[in-house]
């Protein structure tokens, strides 16, 4: 796992964070559409540096979730300040 991400990349996963614990698997195509096209790079990244599970869909790239060191750093991320 590539712990180098962008502060772009680290919102959405962020993002990604939040609808995965909402039961949700955003399509590749909702998340262009809301957070605009360069999330699709940004998608590519995180898959490759090992942040995020995805398949794919008749739609394009599904995330399914984040990966264990993922969900780590997002859960410390949370914590600070409290």
């Amino acid at each position: 796992m590539d712990f180098r991400i962008t502060a772009e990349e680290e919102a959405l996963v962020f993002r990604l964070a939040e609808l995965v614990d909402g039961v949700t698997q955003p399509l590749e195509t909702q998340l262009v559409e809301e957070l605009g096209p360069d999330t699709r790079q940004q998608l590519d990244g995180l898959k490759a540096k090992g942040w995020i599970l995805a398949r794919e869909a008749a739609d394009g790239m599904m995330v399914v979730g984040l990966t264990g060191p993922a969900w780590q750093a997002v859960r410390s991320r949370r914590d600070v300040g409290r």
